[in-house]
């Protein structure tokens, strides 16, 4: 998506509200209203929930979603939608604890999944202290993402050594794929956009 020196931009202007994440989350959210005129966006986002030191050398997913609302009334302009995201993720965190079986079972009998993948979800990850990452290209190493008859888009951004990468599963349609194109287009535009200001 983009090189080192541009991801590395972005994450030091998106620092002061939270990261890469953040400014990922914004620039969707931003993305999503230009595309599709939503007045508000949802996601669910990834959190690691491996939080006591006793579970720090065990093997495993300790992952819960969270989910998260952003009005773009709140948020116009690339900052106020950093500010708006990292006040979303403060407050809803904690919610990443509550095991997604309880939550399908709170929802009642009314709530029938229709498609495999239950939420549509934005998830970043920084990479570049597993231990071997920096040998990763040189190995010809690749992300592997599930194929799935769902009907969300699921999106996985990745900081490498190399910079930002992006992978991302969607519905096979024409207005998914065009869809998808503009998005992936305009994330690029912000990252780079945003790392020219720094």
């Amino acid at each position: 998506m983009v090189d080192a020196d541009a991801a590395a931009a972005f994450e030091a202007y998106c620092r002061p509200y939270g990261g890469s994440l953040v400014g990922a989350l914004a620039a969707t959210a931003l993305i999503v209203h230009e595309i599709g005129g939503e007045p508000v966006y949802r996601t669910v986002v990834p959190f690691h929930t491996r939080v006591k030191s006793q579970w720090s050398q065990s093997v495993g997913w300790y992952v819960g979603g969270a989910p998260i609302e952003i009005p773009l009334s709140e948020a116009s302009d690339f900052p106020s939608a950093l500010r708006t995201v990292r006040a979303a993720l403060q407050a809803n965190r904690r919610l990443a604890r509550i095991p997604l079986a309880r939550v399908l079972h709170l929802l009642g009998a009314d709530f029938r999944p229709t498609s495999p993948d239950l939420y549509s979800i934005v998830s970043f990850v920084d990479t570049r202290g597993i231990p071997g990452s920096d040998d990763w290209t040189d190995q010809k190493a690749y992300g592997l993402l599930r194929v799935s008859y769902g009907d969300q888009v699921c999106a996985w951004i990745t900081r490498l050594h190399e910079g930002l990468w992006f992978a991302a599963r969607y519905p096979d349609t024409d207005v998914a794929q065009k869809n998808m194109r503009l998005y992936v287009e305009r994330l690029r535009d912000i990252v780079k956009s945003t790392a020219e200001r720094v």
